[in-house]
């Protein structure tokens, strides 16, 4: 369950609620909610707490355990509410042992990532633009991509994103590795650490 996987995470790195909240601007009582199943979190405070822990937002989410080669277009999973700004679908059904993850993100008009926020993680990622436009920021600069544009870029430094028209905007994301791991138990060492052994939430946000 989501509820459980971000409760482990934040154990995992031996964190307290205050210090999770304290780095992402969440509340600790919507944090508490969220790890005992009171509340279902956006995808935008899901791509925040992604960010703080260093994994992928797939991470949060149980993929089909059978390793099938083809994923129909209907069978897709889909990460996101229904009238959500921001859906994610995933183009694999099993995401263990994989050395790639491929992604299509739907944005809805004038969607943006919360003002001040970043996301990073580990790996290389390559996005090119199905359909629309994306506004794309990323070390200090900002790019604007059009159907058929593509930006390929370390994502370890922070980038966000951000739909500036009156019409959707798809995208299609492959990134380079995937989430650490999408076993239902999830032991300390699936989180990610650093060349000293340290756990990068920790190291990382202070």
């Amino acid at each position: 369950m989501l509820s459980e996987r971000v409760k482990k995470l934040r154990k995992a790195n031996k964190l307290t609620l205050k210090e999770v909240a304290d780095a992402t601007n969440l509340s600790q009582g919507y944090l508490s909610q969220i790890e005992t199943g009171k509340v279902e979190p956006s995808i935008s405070v899901l791509r925040r707490l992604a960010s703080y822990y260093k994994v992928l937002l797939v991470y949060f989410f149980d993929t089909d355990p059978v390793d099938n080669i083809v994923v129909r277009k209907n069978e897709r999973k889909k990460i996101g509410r229904k009238g959500s700004p921001l859906i994610y679908e995933l183009l694999q059904n099993n995401l263990n042992n994989k050395k790639m993850e491929a992604v299509i993100m739907k944005l809805a008009p004038y969607y943006k990532d919360p003002d001040g926020f970043f996301m990073s993680h580990p790996g290389e990622e390559c996005i090119v633009v199905l359909n629309g436009t994306l506004e794309f920021f990323y070390d200090n600069n900002t790019y604007m991509l059009n159907e058929g544009d593509s930006v390929y870029y370390d994502c370890s430094k922070p980038f966000r994103l951000a739909n500036p028209t009156n019409t959707d905007t798809e995208i299609i994301g492959f990134c380079t590795p995937p989430h650490p791991s999408t076993k239902e138990e999830m032991e300390l060492d699936d989180i990610p650490k650093n060349q000293h052994g340290e756990n990068t939430a920790r190291s990382d946000h202070k």
